[in-house]
């Protein structure tokens, strides 16, 4: 809390208002990176019991005005809880319950029952919990966390002498990760089969096996959890083999734990809440049945027998 004294009438310095300062912190390289990557703000006030009060919506103009600050004014002395989201408001995205109880909001991704193969726009939360709220200048931190992630992975066989048709394979993405509650936790609901929304031929350089080829594959998904489930599958279209199924946190989250630019080890969720932007290279033998190394980033795993693929 701030107070404000002055001998003139001149008050324009003094600092008044309530307000909610948005951060963007929590992502893979600990930089606050709101000034670029929020486009917007609806913050929904609940009072103390999780009653619905009102909801604000603030533009990417109005945020870079006020330093990406949302004010709150109008409100009954007391305390109160805040839900911020940002890039809500596409139409990929639905919510539901948001006007009831904190407890019933829900947010789902639409056209995703089946399978979803587009991309996602960008989505983040933040919740502040048990403010009180007057008449005096107050200014509270919001750290914001993005939810949507996008998997750039290439697939190639360490053989020089076979080509990899796009048509003849398929890799995706399956989670229970649909929908997701005020306090950004995942609501049970029906598996999500996550597809490419771009895939294609390449030759990629490897420092190990030199001239490789291989397809890539861009997917997005919702937020990965370390309790979701979450697979990631390659399979044969032609033969119906499935060469590949692995638990996406356990070997694809474990690796890129090991290494961050934050200067620390980190545990698998923080990694997969903060990163966003996955780089994947998976190996197949010579004869494209099998997995035999991946690398996450500047990491690499040999697979042996043991990894259950």
């Amino acid at each position: 809390m701030l107070s404000c004294t002055w001998v003139k009438d001149d008050i324009d310095d003094c600092p008044y208002g309530f307000w909610l300062k948005l951060h963007y912190t929590y992502n893979i390289l600990d930089v606050d990176a709101a000034p670029r990557y929020l486009m917007d703000a609806y913050v929904y006030v609940y009072d103390a019991d999780g009653i619905f009060i009102k909801r604000i919506y603030v533009n990417r103009d109005e945020l870079t005005a006020n330093d990406y600050r949302v004010r709150i004014e109008g409100l009954p002395e007391g305390n109160y809880q805040f839900v911020v989201w940002s890039g809500m408001g596409n139409s990929q995205y639905a919510v539901s319950g948001d006007t009831q109880t904190i407890k019933d909001f829900r947010l789902t991704l639409i056209g995703a029952v089946d399978s979803y193969s587009r991309t996602l726009p960008a989505l983040y939360h933040g919740y502040l919990q048990a403010v009180h709220y007057d008449d005096s200048y107050a200014q509270y931190d919001v750290e914001l966390m993005k939810n949507t992630n996008q998997l750039a992975c290439l697939v190639v066989t360490v053989s020089d002498e076979i080509k990899m048709t796009p048509d003849d394979y398929i890799l995706k993405v399956i989670a229970n990760n649909g929908t997701l509650d005020a306090y950004n936790n995942l609501v049970a609901s029906a598996n999500i089969t996550y597809e490419p929304f771009d895939k294609d031929s390449v030759i990629f350089h490897d420092a190990d096996y030199g001239q490789l080829h291989g397809i890539k594959f861009n997917i997005m998904t919702l937020r990965l959890m370390n309790n979701d489930g979450c697979r990631i599958i390659l399979q044969n279209k032609k033969t119906g083999q499935t060469i590949f199924n692995i638990s996406f946190a356990e070997y694809i989250g474990m690796i890129g734990a090991l290494y961050t630019n934050i200067g620390r080890q980190i545990p698998v969720q923080e990694y997969l809440d903060r990163q966003d932007f996955y780089t994947i290279v998976f190996y197949l033998s010579g004869d494209l049945d099998r997995l035999i190394q991946l690398q996450v980033n500047s990491w690499r795993l040999r697979v042996n027998n043991h990894i259950k693929l």
